[in-house]
């Protein structure tokens, strides 16, 4: 359990590391959502011929962004932790391993509901960061309330149709990397360093 010490200034360590990363986080996100966002919308061009490629592609960029959650996970201030942050990298890495390694016929099957349950997962995390963001009145918490919204909604619309889903799984792959790349690119555009 973390106990609050009231020497101790929370937010601003927060705000240090914060301004400390801001600059390369910002690239680094806008690179990764541009990315997913182009794999996404080859996956609505041809999504049966690529689905060998993206799903090699898909897997390991899921992983890289797992990877990536679970680090800042670990990386960010304990008082400003979210379990939603750490379970979605965890959740985005084991779906990367399981689209690398399942045949086709069993990925497509299992992928609509792990797409779903991702979508509602990291939905809910970027909520639950832009809210902690705004309780200690830091900027820009609106894009990430928008686009958690964004992806609940899809997350739900894709759990509600599994047969529907399961048919049009190279669509929904191009839709899953899509808004996850819009959702990447608005977040890291709107990325600023923090003045107090």
């Amino acid at each position: 359990m973390i106990t609050f010490d009231p020497e101790r200034d929370y937010i601003d360590e927060f705000i240090q590391q914060w301004n400390a990363n801001v600059s390369r986080t910002k690239v680094g996100m806008i690179v990764l959502g541009v990315v997913l966002a182009l794999v996404g919308v080859a996956a609505f061009v041809a999504p049966l011929s690529m689905y060998v490629f993206l799903q090699a592609f898909i897997a390991v960029a899921l992983i890289v962004h797992g990877i990536g959650q679970i680090a800042g996970y670990f990386q960010t201030n304990e008082m400003f932790r979210n379990g939603a942050t750490l379970a979605a990298g965890i959740l985005n890495a084991l779906l990367g391993a399981l689209v690398f390694v399942m045949p086709t016929v069993l990925t497509a099957s299992m992928l609509v509901y792990a797409l779903s349950f991702m979508l509602i997962i990291n939905g809910v995390e970027r909520i639950s960061f832009a809210r902690t963001m705004r309780y200690y009145r830091l900027r820009s918490s609106s894009p990430g309330i928008a686009t958690g919204v964004l992806n609940i909604i899809l997350g739900i619309v894709f759990l509600l149709m599994p047969f529907f889903s399961g048919l049009m799984l190279g669509y929904l792959l191009g839709a899953y990397l899509v808004v996850g790349g819009i959702t990447l690119v608005v977040e890291g555009a709107s990325m600023k360093k923090i003045d107090r």
